[in-house]
């Protein structure tokens, strides 16, 4: 049942954003004529079918993808808090997909999944290995501190990016800002292989999660393979977090909100949890996206900006919460 409102929301949601807040005069039944009556000559039909659909579907993967990443996350790591962006792993793939856009500085003529890919890699190593993530022993202050201190020195970084990329400053802060405008359906074609690919390495961690939940120890008494499911935690993680920049940029705190909704109708069990997850934050996206379009129309607020107006106050909650 909880699964099955969590669907209705995203539908409403994706239906909403395929023709919500637009200079021509879209309606609801232009959607459904698409599907059971194409018509090439209605231009209505043109719009949505060329822009909108690949915008709304890009924007529910993107959220998918980071929903799940910020619960294998806190799967490993034990850590409410943790999720992409509070951990680097975002802000270092987009440092380094930021500075491979400059041509003088392109990073071994890599292309922007691998360059993101590495970037993620190096922020949340950075991270992970500073606050003892991977440890028996978690200080989950001493994470949050180290995710603070890479996040500082990589957005430094990137803003040094920004002053010397001069004439492609604005696009790139844009981008930076996590932007769903622009989306087409080659956007869509870079994003889905990677997002199935990661997806399927993450289905493979659930029983692991779950027993992990108990301790590392139990875990590893009850057959698990702690240090493999490690290795694929981290490979979904980065995955999917550094395709979603490449194409959108750095959208913030999804991967945190979007388990904690999750858990809220799900519970802890991680094989009801993972597609909860993903369709939490497939949801807060595209409702995001909504709202992004309709408060200064006809110009765009990022929708980075949207997720992070909700997920500041969210977070300084979770804190509140956990001093109790």
């Amino acid at each position: 049942m909880s699964v099955f409102i969590l669907i209705t929301v995203l539908l409403m949601g994706f239906v909403c954003s395929l023709y919500g807040q637009s200079e021509f005069s879209l309606r609801v039944n232009d959607v459904w004529n698409l599907f059971v009556s194409y018509d090439e000559s209605n231009i209505n039909q043109q719009i949505i079918l060329s822009l909108r659909l690949p915008r709304s579907l890009t924007a529910a993967v993107i959220g998918f993808n980071l929903g799940i990443a910020g619960l294998l996350m806190q799967g490993l790591t034990r850590n409410p808090l943790a999720s992409p962006t509070l951990f680097a792993i975002s802000s270092g793939a987009a440092c380094l997909t930021a500075l491979n856009s400059l041509t003088v500085a392109s990073i071994g003529g890599l292309s922007n999944e691998a360059v993101a890919f590495v970037g993620a890699l190096t922020g949340g190593g950075l991270v992970f290995l500073l606050g003892g993530g991977l440890s028996s022993n978690q200080n989950a202050l001493r994470l949050i501190l180290a995710g603070i201190a890479i996040n500082g020195l990589l957005t430094s970084l990137t803003r040094a990016v920004l002053i010397i990329a001069d004439d492609m400053a604005y696009s790139l802060l844009h981008w930076l800002s996590g932007s769903l405008s622009g989306i087409d359906w080659s956007s869509w074609s870079q994003l889905w292989p990677l997002s199935l690919l990661g997806l399927f390495i993450a289905t493979s961690t659930c029983r692991g999660l779950n027993l992990n939940a108990l301790g590392e120890q139990t875990a590893a008494s009850l057959g698990v393979n702690v240090t493999w499911l490690r290795i694929r935690i981290c490979l979904a993680v980065l995955i999917l977090t550094s395709i979603s920049v490449t194409v959108a940029g750095p959208i913030a705190f999804v991967g945190l909100i979007a388990p904690h909704l999750a858990r809220a109708w799900c519970g802890s069990n991680h094989f009801m949890l993972l597609p909860a997850a993903g369709l939490s934050g497939a949801a807060l996206v595209c409702w995001a996206d909504l709202v992004s379009r309709n408060i200064i129309p006809p110009a765009e607020t990022p929708v980075g900006i949207i997720t992070a107006l909700i997920g500041t106050p969210f977070f300084i909650y979770l804190i509140l919460k956990g001093k109790r």
